[in-house]
């Protein structure tokens, strides 16, 4: 072959000829000639030179030149080394050292470039309380975490799987021909477990958990973005369960998806409109039979879907960062419709974390309650256990200024979330609202029972009253009231009202029960 070497400054026709033999070694190759007597006077002091030429893996070529054969050959060997580890960095995360987004497109390419039907699954993992462990505990015991979290992962895959990470908390498993969906579903149970297990870091101990969304490579898949995108939709149906959770793509889950999209767009101009209203269910005193207060539950009256609950739209509005001027207006509104009520009655209000970063949402609070002219020992906040994620002491200092002013602070869907003994050692809080989960199950499930009774018990020793969701039958109103909890609430007592029939709620309830109140019975909660 014929090498021409063009020097910088010269014109192109102003070239070396060199007769060079082609040889070929592992991974490369190159040639190498003698520059004759006609080389420009750079090369005088040299004039028995080698150069070598590298077709270089990431695109374009590489040049070597050497005295002899030899030290042309461990140029080009340097060169090689130099570059597979190019290569290798482009395709490998530095943090864990599993292959990276960039290496799972080019597998699974070469998966669907193959004449063999693709029947592997892909698992993309996301992993819950990162963020947390993140602010709470810095960036190093994050990548702790993620290094602890990748060890576990490689003991749980086989050879012939893939093991990758996306960036940040998200992982990518793609296993290898699974005999079934079942086998798919026991090897997500096994992920679920070994990630739930506490990490141990350098800061101290973590719990998380992780949501698994899967599909299935198709044949009509184009490249890795169409698998990506439905174990994306299945991840966020995942992502809506409390704790750890794993979701196989179906068609349907496209449909949610288009609906989310025409929701988020909807939402922004829906507060303007006037399209959202509170509807009231009533907390009872399970001894006593007195209305206690009535829980604030948000409803959209769609223009065309008609009225829409709050789990289709308020993670959108979470999402979106419409849930604080949304919880502005729940909260004004609450405060303006209860202050209409008989006292004391009270009004609970959910109020989610982002609210919490908004500075200004106690003086917010307080505005509304002056507004109305609303005693604060009637507005009960409801918060849940995920907010705990967020700034703890920030949090802790806003609770503690609202109790201050005689506002009740209560802790929802306590058993189901992020919440430790200690958070309820720490924070100033007035009750614990038992998830109505418990409730469903504990006549028939001993474990529920005993939790129900273990959460009133913890009710008991820091000194917070406890009101259960989810009363539906006299049978479980009666299981309660042999355990000591306070408070109830759910359709055996009420359905959510709307604002202008509690006043008379509060009446014919007084009636069949008394000024003082009397015990809840079935009979005449329903009658």
């Amino acid at each position: 072959m014929t090498l021409k070497a063009f020097l910088p400054g010269r014109p192109a026709g102003y070239a070396l000829g060199c007769s060079a033999l082609a040889m070929t070694v592992p991974a490369l190759t190159y040639g190498s000639g003698i520059f004759g007597e006609s080389a420009p006077a750079a090369c005088a002091q040299a004039p028995m030179l080698a150069l070598g030429v590298v077709a270089a893996a990431a695109g374009g070529l590489g040049f070597a030149l050497g005295k002899t054969r030899e030290h042309l050959q461990h140029a080009l060997r340097q060169m090689e080394a130099r570059e597979q580890a190019l290569v290798h960095e482009a395709r490998h995360d530095s943090l864990t050292g599993l292959r990276n987004r960039l290496a799972l497109k080019s597998d699974v390419a070469a998966i669907l470039a193959s004449s063999l039907l693709p029947r592997q699954a892909l698992l993309l993992l996301d992993l819950d309380r990162f963020k947390f462990v993140n602010d709470t505990l810095g960036h190093d015991a994050g990548d702790e975490l993620l290094q602890n979290l990748t060890r576990r992962l490689q003991s749980l895959v086989t050879p012939a799987d893939g093991l990758y990470r996306l960036g940040g908390d998200e992982f990518v498993i793609l296993l290898d021909d699974p005999d079934s969906l079942g086998s798919v579903e026991a090897f997500c149970r096994r992920l679920e477990q070994a990630i739930e297990e506490p990490h141990d870091l350098a800061k101290g101990r973590v719990a998380t958990g992780v949501s698994i969304g899967i599909s299935f490579l198709r044949t009509t898949d184009a490249d890795l973005s169409a698998a990506l995108k439905r174990a994306d939709l299945a991840l966020y149906k995942a992502k809506e369960v409390p704790g750890s959770a794993h979701v196989f793509y179906n068609d349907a889950l496209a449909e949610q998806s288009t609906l989310r999209v025409e929701l988020e767009r909807d939402l922004s101009r829906a507060l303007a409109d006037g399209e959202f209203y509170l509807e009231y269910q009533p907390i009872v005193g399970v001894e006593t039979g007195a209305v206690r207060s009535f829980e604030a539950l948000l409803r959209w009256d769609h223009p065309d879907r008609g009225v829409l609950p709050p789990p289709l739209f308020v993670p959108l509005a979470e999402r979106t960062g419409l849930i604080v001027p949304l919880g502005r207006w729940v909260m004004r509104q609450a405060c303006l419709e209860a202050a209409k009520w008989p006292s004391p009655t009270g009004v609970a209000v959910n109020v989610a974390g982002d609210q919490f970063k908004d500075r200004t949402f106690v003086s917010h609070v307080l505005s509304c309650l002056r507004e109305a002219r609303l005693a604060p020992g009637r507005l009960t906040i409801e918060i849940t256990e995920s907010i705990f994620t967020i700034d703890i002491e920030a949090l802790s200092e806003s609770l503690a200024e609202l109790r201050s002013y005689g506002v009740r602070i209560a802790l929802d869907d306590f058993g189901t979330g992020f919440s430790s003994i200690n958070n309820l050692k720490s924070f100033p809080l007035d009750q614990l609202k038992i998830d109505r989960s418990f409730a469903r199950e504990m006549l028939a499930d001993s474990r529920d029972a005993e939790l129900v009774e273990l959460i009133r018990r913890l009710g008991d020793t820091f000194r917070v009253s406890t009101t259960i969701e989810g009363i539906e039958t006299e049978g479980q109103l009666e299981f309660i009231r042999a355990l000591g909890v306070a408070e109830a609430q759910g359709f055996l007592i009420s359905r959510p009202i709307p604002a202008d029939q509690v006043g008379e709620f509060c009446q014919q309830w007084r009636s069949a029960h008394g000024e003082t109140g009397e015990p809840v019975r079935a009979e005449s909660a329903s009658g």
